[in-house]
């Protein structure tokens, strides 16, 4: 069982709100995605752009867009700014402006609303989200095996017999959380930027618990001055529209330390629905695809929390009103059907997350997505059964690189799919086809994409003879199937025979 980051937050300052312009507002363009500059490492898959795109006067293929990694394109319009009790909101609406999505510059860009447009800027009480304080939004949160409590934290020992402090949310050990700690003091966003039919938001959160590293027990930290312990992780988040009622919440989460933080139960992401403040709903039924409710009543221990472990029938579940006529579903896109539920009837309290295991290398970098729905059970129902037949594959392509030699040329990468690839063919200037083998071993990619079907054989490989040198450039695409039958280039490079 995995405490949540919840309720109970001591409160110290006031959050500052960030600076941004007043009412900005814009329309999402398809600007280009920022990617790393080593674009080949498993764990950092943008936009497969390859090596410069330029070819010689005279040459075909120059000036092809780049492959998108993202399966599904956007379907988002315009932004707004909100200012409003002392935060800076950021919303995002999709391209017929009916339904928006709003992320806290000051809670670390996790989210806080997402509902109906409502005819003005900013909440209504259509939203969806509970956004009570720094633990109860739509947000990540990341936990250590050997770190997982105060006392036996700073040194690694909490798996290994070393001295725990008590099993409670205020003795958590390392656990960065992206909306701020228990004192209520908000991780503030680096940066926020509209970018490829998304709102990208860039934080290094905050320690769940200021105290996290001592070596005993000593809780005060929220009265002193010492309370923003920043964590040694980055997270980036992209909130983008697929369908009107439906968001992708892209990941990032980058370790910035030389420390291996084993794998684990994480959350990525949680999500906490609404309870009834400000005039929204309590959406406190915890519904599976088949549509049976889910109880959540195993206690934690007197504590007055319930909750509950399940495998639903689908990689998606929903938390609706009484009568299933206004909710918020929560989809996986890797395919895990392992949830746990979370409820306190008398506050209320209503949370759910994927019980997804991965662990963070040193330096290392994982990647998630998950989706947002919007609508009865019945609206979200349909939404996630289209959502999930028309994902088709992502991956990438490791060689050849921009410049080879005569003779058979390696190609090779790798591939995923929600529901499993099937085949995966390179098709060489527009004209020849190559099957490739899939199935190879692809650990590093992984623990890089962690939870997807057929992992760790998820690699693709062949050979190709481009022929004697030449000055024109040829195009390798690189198409994957999936069970479902979607077909996609999930990459493609220009090769050059020297």
């Amino acid at each position: 069982m995995r405490i949540p980051v919840s309720l109970f937050l001591i409160a110290c300052s006031p959050v500052d709100p960030g600076l941004v312009d007043a009412g900005a507002s814009a329309t999402l363009d398809g600007g280009a995605v920022e990617r790393d500059a080593a674009a080949t490492d498993a764990a950092s898959p943008a936009a497969d752009a390859g090596p410069p795109r330029d070819v010689p006067p005279g040459c075909p293929f120059g000036g092809r867009p780049p492959v998108d990694d993202a399966p599904l394109a956007h379907a988002s319009g315009r932004t707004e700014t909100v200012r409003a009790g002392g935060f800076v909101d950021e919303y995002l609406y999709d391209a017929t402006d009916r339904f928006k999505i709003g992320i806290r510059r000051e809670w670390g860009g996790s989210v806080v609303f997402f509902g109906e447009g409502g005819g003005r800027p900013g909440a209504n009480p259509t939203n969806t989200i509970d956004a009570a304080d720094t633990g109860r939004e739509v947000q990540i949160a990341l936990y250590d095996p050997d770190r997982h409590l105060q006392g036996c934290a700073w040194d690694a020992s909490c798996a290994s017999g070393g001295m725990a402090c008590p099993e409670q949310i205020r003795y958590l050990g390392w656990n960065p959380v992206q909306g701020g700690n228990r004192c209520n003091q908000g991780s503030a966003v680096d940066r926020v930027a509209v970018s490829g039919g998304g709102l990208v938001a860039t934080v290094v959160p905050l320690q769940w618990n200021p105290d996290w590293a001592a070596r005993d027990c000593t809780t005060d930290t929220c009265r002193g001055a010492g309370a923003r312990a920043t964590s040694d992780v980055r997270v980036t988040q992209t909130a983008r529209f697929v369908r009107p009622r439906v968001v992708e919440l892209r990941y990032r989460i980058e370790n910035l330390a030389d420390v291996d933080h084993r794998p684990t139960a994480q959350e990525l992401p949680t999500m906490y629905s609404s309870y009834g403040r400000d005039g929204s709903q309590d959406l406190w039924r915890l519904m599976d695809p088949s549509g049976a409710q889910i109880p959540i009543d195993t206690p934690t221990g007197g504590d007055g929390f319930f909750y509950e472990n399940f495998t639903a029938s689908g990689p998606w579940v929903s938390l609706q009103n009484d009568d299933l006529s206004h909710g918020v579903g929560i989809l996986y896109e890797n395919g895990l059907r392992d949830f746990q539920g979370w409820q306190q009837r008398s506050l209320p309290f209503n949370n759910v997350r994927s019980r997804v295991v991965f662990g963070l290398p040193a330096r290392g970098v994982v990647h998630a997505r998950a989706y947002l729905l919007l609508g009865s059970f019945a609206t979200i129902a349909a939404e996630a059964a289209s959502v999930l037949a028309a994902m088709p594959p992502f991956g990438w392509l490791d060689g050849p690189a921009a410049e080879v030699g005569a003779g058979p040329t390696p190609i090779h990468g790798w591939a995923l799919d929600n529901r499993g690839v099937t085949a995966v063919e390179a098709r060489i200037d527009e004209r020849v086809t190559v099957p490739l083998s899939y199935g190879a071993s692809r650990p590093d990619v992984c623990l890089a994409w962690p939870g997807y079907p057929r992992c760790d054989a998820v690699g693709f490989a062949g050979s190709h003879d481009f022929g004697p040198p030449t000055a024109c450039p040829h195009l390798v695409e690189i198409i994957a199937t999936d069970a479902d039958g979607n077909r996609r280039t999930i990459a493609e490079r220009l090769v050059t025979v020297r």
